[in-house]
């Protein structure tokens, strides 16, 4: 399953046999709950690697596909979302002595990753939580013709919303609204146009005025770039790869192959939580073709 995932690429005829590939996996020998939660795992895992937001919006599509079908999935998916990146609830955690034991438990409550006893770094938990964000917002957006999205445009709009009532300002949080910004936001104003526009001011007048005072590197190049987003109206331009190709051009979204089998993995710890409740059976139809607004 990860190797077809990890070739997931921006042309329609490959996100098409890549969703047939994967249910035919998920209906597979194994229990579906399991290959299910493999289907999550791997999903996670490897749009934390994503070469380009192009490849996020072809993952968007194999999901829509996929759950379509397998209407348990999107739950699982969003579910692991959820645990990985609290943004995408949106959920924000303050840090306080009587809460946490040390700076490190706090890291970890809020998604950092701990390898070989060590946290990783600042600049790596900022790149996992903009591509996982980046994720969330390709996916909130996919439309294929005759495919309902289970987690559609509605449920980003509801997002975007609590977000700004909820979430205060600082550089993980801003980050996280940038990366969502910057994949939904044209299929947002699309749909809200100038509901959408009123929000964006929120953000450029309120959210980010505490924010223009940090000296904080990072935080700068965030806000500048979450503030040229918003007064160049780049949201009213399509972004790169949002529309999927005809066919697969040479030299574009290379993708290495992997030799791992997909029937052979090990999958033991994440596995157990989605051993019950998940056992219907679906059945798919490999005649079954999509066709594609955009």
């Amino acid at each position: 399953m990860a190797r077809r995932i990890k070739t997931i690429t921006g042309s329609k005829e490959n996100v098409r046999s890549k969703a047939d590939e994967l249910l035919k996996l998920i209906n597979s020998t194994c229990p579906q709950a399991i290959n299910i939660g493999i289907f999550a795992d791997k999903i996670f895992f490897h749009s934390a690697n994503a070469s380009s937001d192009g490849a996020l919006y072809a993952y968007g599509h194999v999901i829509v596909m996929v759950t379509s079908q397998i209407p348990h999935a999107m739950d699982i998916l969003i579910a692991k979302l959820n645990r990985g990146c609290i943004l995408t609830v949106p959920k924000f955690i303050s840090y306080s002595e009587a809460a946490f034991q040390s700076k490190d438990a706090y890291f970890k409550a809020i998604g950092f990753q701990e390898e070989d006893g060590k946290l990783e770094s600042a600049d790596a938990y900022l790149g996992r939580l903009t591509r996982h964000m980046k994720l969330y917002g390709a996916l909130i957006q996919t439309e294929v013709n005759g495919i309902q999205n289970l987690h559609g445009i509605e449920e980003g709009w509801k997002w975007l919303a609590r977000f700004l009532n909820a979430i205060p300002a600082n550089l993980y949080t801003v980050a996280a609204l940038q990366a969502f910004i910057q994949v939904a936001g044209f299929a947002l104003y699309r749909r809200y146009k100038n509901q959408f526009k009123k929000l964006l001011n929120i953000i450029y007048r309120d959210f980010l005025k505490n924010l223009r005072e940090k000296e904080d590197t990072k935080v700068k190049q965030i806000v500048m770039s979450l503030e040229d987003y918003i007064q160049s109206n780049q949201f009213q331009k399509e972004p790169e790869g949002w529309r999927l190709k005809d066919s697969l051009q040479s030299n574009e979204f290379n993708a290495s192959e992997s030799n791992q089998s997909d029937h052979h993995q090990q999958y033991q710890n994440s596995s157990r939580g989605y051993n019950s409740g998940y056992q219907e059976q679906y059945n798919y139809n490999s005649g079954n073709r999509y066709t594609y607004r955009r």
